[in-house]
């Protein structure tokens, strides 16, 4: 995928976090099928090269912070992006109180998985508070601690809505993508666990103990929000 194409994805997503929410949500659909073609199309790419003698993409690490109340939570979105992509590995990173992740993978890949954390992200806080709004007399008598428990609940089931819909949308590019296109990416992932044994770090792992009512509403959101979904075939 060209420049060009990234920065009309950069563009989609920031037009779509200053617009009324239906538009919103076509905007943040279109660059999400992007994205999802987008690995995809550049696994192949680079299979090529391999083949032909050429130099392959370089493997990269990129840090990704997130702060505030919720940061562990809203990491569990660039943790689940990056296993439902397949082919990007997240590792843990801590700098407390603000919650690190690090991602491997190839280049391209890597960013591809920042760009949909990054969208998602948005996506989840917005959910959230708005399920906020409408459930929060169930928590009325309960202590902040009980409360906040409940909206960290909501944005880890998001995380792993979001993640299911993900690896959904990646079947289905694989399967409208050919004969070979698995292999392709299997030997891509090998490469990256290959860097990964290589680092002194420990492989990322979900939190537990989340609220199950908000986690279940969390889920449900997460698997609405716009990740490509079936559409990331038609276009």
């Amino acid at each position: 995928m060209t420049e060009a194409k990234l920065d009309l994805i950069a563009k989609l997503l920031a037009k779509a976090e200053s617009t009324t929410p239906e538009e919103a949500e076509a905007l943040t659909e279109h660059a999400e099928r992007l994205i999802v073609k987008y690995g995809i199309e550049q696994a192949q790419i680079d299979e090529r090269r391999g083949r032909l003698g050429q130099t392959k993409e370089q493997i990269v690490t990129e840090r990704m912070l997130f702060r505030g109340v919720y940061a562990k939570d809203l990491r569990e979105i660039g943790i689940g992006v990056a296993s439902a992509l397949g082919v990007v590995r997240p590792l843990l990173a801590e700098y407390p109180p603000i919650a690190g992740l690090l991602l491997v993978g190839h280049e391209s890949d890597v960013r591809q998985a920042q760009t949909l954390t990054a969208s998602l992200e948005v996506q989840a806080m917005v959910a959230m508070r708005s399920w906020w709004l409408e459930h929060r007399h169930f928590y009325v008598e309960q202590r902040e601690g009980v409360k906040r428990r409940a909206r960290s609940g909501f944005l880890r089931g998001f995380a792993a809505g979001a993640m299911s819909r993900i690896a959904e949308s990646r079947r289905a590019v694989i399967d409208e993508s050919g004969a070979g296109t698995e292999l392709v990416l299997v030997s891509r992932r090998s490469r990256v666990d290959a860097a990964v044994d290589a680092l002194a770090t420990k492989s990322a792992r979900a939190r537990r103990g989340a609220d199950a009512t908000s986690f279940a509403f969390g889920h449900r959101s997460g698997l609405d929000a716009r990740t490509g979904g079936q559409a990331a075939v038609a276009g």
